[in-house]
């Protein structure tokens, strides 16, 4: 006989709460700024995954939901690391 309590045990494992991810990455122009988000545009097509991006002259601000994050990891990928070392190379 199967106890109702490891039932739910199980699903509450499985949906277990992740924080949101947010990161402000700050460039020093426009031109860095616009670098940095059409090179993010084109990696989003290719993982076929798109964040919450706000922006201004020299900053981009960037959220993930944790079912944002549940999706990436099942995809085992390295997305935010991907965008965090395209920040870098592009001037944050």
């Amino acid at each position: 006989m199967i106890d109702a309590n490891d039932m739910n045990a199980g699903a509450a494992a499985s949906q277990e709460r992740v924080a949101p991810f947010n990161q402000r990455f700050d460039f020093g122009s426009y031109a860095e700024t616009r670098r940095f988000l059409d090179q993010l545009a084109d990696m989003s097509k290719r993982e076929d995954y798109y964040p919450d991006v706000s922006f201004g002259k020299t900053y981009a601000n960037i959220s993930i939901d944790g079912a944002g994050q549940a999706v990436l990891r099942e995809r085992n990928s390295s997305f935010i690391g991907n965008m965090q070392a395209l920040a870098t190379q592009v001037g944050v």
